[in-house]
C-alpha cells in the first residue's frame, strides 16, 4: 500500500496579508510572520531603532575586554583606549623633583608599560612614597633607640668619667686612625660602637694615653655623646 504524502498548504496572497508584498525569500521569515499588519511591524521597528540608538550612545566610549591571548599591538591599543598618556614623560608625581631622575624615569616607564592612566600612576607613586617614608622612620627610630640604650649602658659603667672618656676616645681615633675611621664607625651597629669605645679606652690605658683632655678644666664640661645618631634618608638595609 503506497505511503501517504502530506502536502504543504500553499500560501495565498490572502493568507500572507501584508507580507504578500515582500520578496519571496522573506514572506515566511519569522522576523515578519509575528506581525499581522504593516502597522504592527512599523511600531516594532521604531521601538527597536530607538533602543539601538540609545545603546550606540552608551557604547561610544566602551572599551572591550582584552583577551588573554592578546598581541602586544592589541595590548598597547587597549591601554591607550583606557586613557594611558602617549608618553611616559607625561606622568606627574608629587615631589618627583626631590628624587633622582633615573629613579623617577624608571617608574614612569614601568607605569606606562602597565597601561596606567596619569591619575592611577600618581596615586600609586604617592602610596609608594608614604610606605617608604614609614619604613625609613621606623628604621631611624630603631637605630636611635639602640644608640640611646648603648649610651646609657656606657654611662652606667663609667659614671662621672663618661664625658672625659668620650673625649679620650675621640682623641685616640683622630691621632691614630684619622678621620676615615669616623665614616666606618658611623655605619656600625650600636653594639659594635659600644664595644669599640670600650676597646679604645682599654688600649688608651695600656699605652698611657688615658689622661682625660678635660680633666684640668675648671668648668663643668658639656655633656657629649660619642655614639652619634644621624638620620638617614635611605631605606633600611637588609
Amino acid at each position: 500500500m503506497p505511503e501517504a504524502v502530506l502536502e504543504t498548504p500553499q500560501s495565498t496572497p490572502e493568507s500572507l496579508g501584508w507580507r504578500a508584498g515582500l520578496p519571496d525569500d522573506l514572506k515566511q521569515n519569522e522576523a515578519f510572520t509575528g506581525f499581522k499588519t504593516v502597522g504592527e511591524f512599523g511600531k516594532h521597528y521604531l521601538e527597536v531603532s530607538k533602543k539601538a540608538t540609545e545603546l550606540e550612545g552608551k557604547l561610544a566610549d566602551y572599551v572591550p575586554k582584552l583577551p588573554d591571548d592578546a598581541t602586544d599591538e592589541e595590548r598597547q591599543l587597549y591601554y591607550d583606549a583606557l586613557g594611558r598618556p602617549e608618553q611616559s614623560s607625561e606622568y606627574e608625581f608629587d615631589g618627583e623633583d626631590k628624587n633622582a631622575p633615573e629613579w623617577t624615569n624608571y617608574w614612569k616607564a614601568q607605569f606606562h608599560s602597565m597601561g596606567l592612566t596619569k591619575d592611577q600612576a600618581k596615586h600609586l607613586s604617592s602610596q609608594w612614597n608614604q610606605q617608604m617614608q614609614k619604613m625609613v622612620e621606623a628604621h631611624n627610630a630603631s637605630i636611635r633607640s639602640e644608640m640611646e640604650k648603648a649610651e646609657q649602658k656606657l654611662r652606667s659603667e663609667m659614671g662621672d668619667k663618661y664625658d672625659a672618656n668620650v673625649e679620650l676616645a675621640k682623641r685616640m681615633t683622630q691621632k691614630h686612625l684619622g678621620t676615615e675611621f669616623d665614616k666606618v664607625f658611623a655605619n656600625e651597629s650600636a653594639e659594635a660602637k659600644f664595644n669599640t669605645i670600650r676597646l679604645l679606652l682599654k688600649v688608651a690605658a695600656l699605652t698611657g694615653e688615658d689622661r682625660s683632655p678635660v680633666g684640668g678644666q675648671s668648668q663643668t664640661p658639656k655633656q657629649v655623646s660619642f655614639i652619634a645618631y644621624d638620620k638617614s634618608p635611605a631605606p633600611p638595609r637588609r
